[in-house]
């Protein structure tokens, strides 16, 4: 089933562009380049120069991370770069969710509020200012192929809620395709293909939200324009499932404002070596290449209104179309 939602007469100015998700049910994790919950007090990101030196970068008056952003070295985001690419070795996490339910509560030993890290310098994303477009961005970078090595960040500190704690959750991602490999792994939390979640690319136009292999697939929903803004959302609630009592509406992806649902009766799959991952599928396989501007997660499917507030916010400030 595909619900087209009418926008209602949305416009820029309706939207505050800073989203404060301490609004919403607790994020369990929250990376951008803007400040997404009011509270935050701490850093974007950390930044690491040509020469190995890293900062720490702050918001642009407590908005969004710019090239006129303080670093913690005292200096601003562009001088820190002096000419030259500046990559990402940690995206901070902004939820303040200390949660000691990290991974289901069956893994003892998580970091509250975990990061996005890469500590390989290859394989770091590169901060910059995509296209035509004003905002910056993480760019991930990859040499092409199903099993090649791309960029990518990894939350070695958070797992999704394993079936004994609960099935339930929601992604948001906003970014931009450079090229349009197939199975460009977006986020995942996966070791093993046949379990876990993930939210991968589909050649030549599509998307595949997957949870435990059960696969709700959409065509037909990105142009091959690499300068076109894409948000989407992912969530999954087993309650919902018509074999569980529901309106068979468990499984849903949002892309740009155009929904797909799918009627999915799963106790999802987390095994203890799975890890959170931004930019790739597993360790090794199907990395991105574009940009990626925001990543949320949530433990819980949130509402329909929620959904589509979050997704109206989102692409005015990252400058996708609905």
């Amino acid at each position: 089933m595909i619900i087209r939602p009418s926008l209602g007469g949305l416009s820029q100015k309706n939207v505050t562009p800073p989203l404060d998700i301490s609004g919403m049910p607790q994020a369990r994790l929250a990376f951008g380049l803007r400040k997404l919950r009011a509270g935050y007090t701490g850093y974007a990101l950390r930044a690491r120069d040509s020469s190995g030196n890293e900062v720490d970068v702050g918001f642009t008056n407590g908005k969004e991370v710019t090239n006129e952003s303080l670093t913690s070295g005292g200096t601003t985001l562009r001088a820190f770069a002096g000419g030259g690419n500046v990559t990402v070795s940690k995206w901070y996490n902004q939820s303040g969710n200390s949660s000691t339910q990290a991974g289901g509560g069956s893994w003892t030993g998580f970091d509250t509020d975990p990061d996005a890290v890469q500590s390989t310098s290859s394989k770091q994303p590169v901060l910059v200012v995509s296209g035509t477009k004003t905002k910056l961005a993480l760019k991930f970078e990859t040499s092409g192929g199903f099993s090649t090595h791309g960029d990518f960040l990894i939350v070695d500190d958070y797992r999704l809620p394993n079936a004994n704690t609960g099935d339930a959750f929601t992604f948001a991602w906003a970014g931009e395709f450079q090229n349009f490999d197939n199975h460009m792994g977006m986020v995942s939390n996966v070791d093993n293909f046949n379990d876990g979640v993930e939210l991968i690319f589909l050649e030549p136009d599509g998307f595949r939200f997957s949870v435990d292999s059960h696969d709700l697939d959409t065509s037909g929903s990105v142009s091959s324009d690499p300068e076109d803004r894409i948000v989407v959302l992912a969530s999954y609630d087993r309650t919902r499932a018509s074999g569980q009592g529901g309106d068979g509406n468990s499984q849903i992806i949002r892309i740009n404002g155009t929904q797909s649902t799918k009627d999915t009766d799963e106790d999802k799959h987390i095994g203890a070596s799975d890890r959170f991952r931004i930019g790739i599928r597993k360790a090794t396989n199907s990395p991105f290449d574009g940009t990626i501007r925001e990543v949320i997660v949530w433990e819980s499917q949130l509402s329909a209104a929620l959904q589509v507030s979050l997704e109206r916010n989102m692409a005015i400030y990252n400058e996708a179309d609905l």
